[in-house]
């Protein structure tokens, strides 16, 4: 049994995916990193809802939410527990219209997408990369609240 559980703030990230098989990162306007759309969730918000408030708030874009594809948990530096899920996204739109939370945006194929990503979003980038690469995979999409 374990005496001290993780309390942490939740977070969504979508590893959206355009027509091209490109994926949507946004530069950060605080450090210059790169990240994949997302943010946390508000008390009692549920996840889907989320993720797309999030994703809307930073891109301007709508997208179809299917199933999550990868998942960490950390203490971040002032020892704030974290949870994040990233779900893998479809979207038909090519232009973003960013929120001054970034400074920058591009599509990138997964490959340069891995190169500029953290390991936990890049993690979530070569999940979705390992699918079936031509049409949509089989999994449902998860477009109810």
């Amino acid at each position: 049994m374990t005496d001290e559980l993780l309390r942490a703030t939740v977070s969504v990230r979508g590893v959206i995916i355009d027509s091209r098989g490109r994926n949507l990162v946004l530069q950060r306007a605080s450090d210059g990193k790169w990240e994949l759309p997302g943010g946390r969730l508000a008390v009692e918000e549920p996840v889907r809802r989320g993720l797309r408030r999030e994703i809307t708030e930073e891109t301007g874009i709508s997208v179809e939410i299917h199933t999550p594809v990868a998942t960490n948990a950390w203490v971040n530096d002032d020892e704030e527990g974290r949870f994040a899920v990233h779900y893998k996204c479809y979207t038909s739109r090519r232009n973003v219209d960013i929120s001054d939370e970034h400074v920058d945006w591009a599509w990138m194929l997964p490959e340069r997408a891995r190169r500029v990503l953290n390991d936990p979003q890049t993690a979530a980038v070569r999940a979705v990369s390992k699918r079936p690469p031509t049409g949509r995979p089989a999994d449902q999409s998860l477009s109810q609240d």
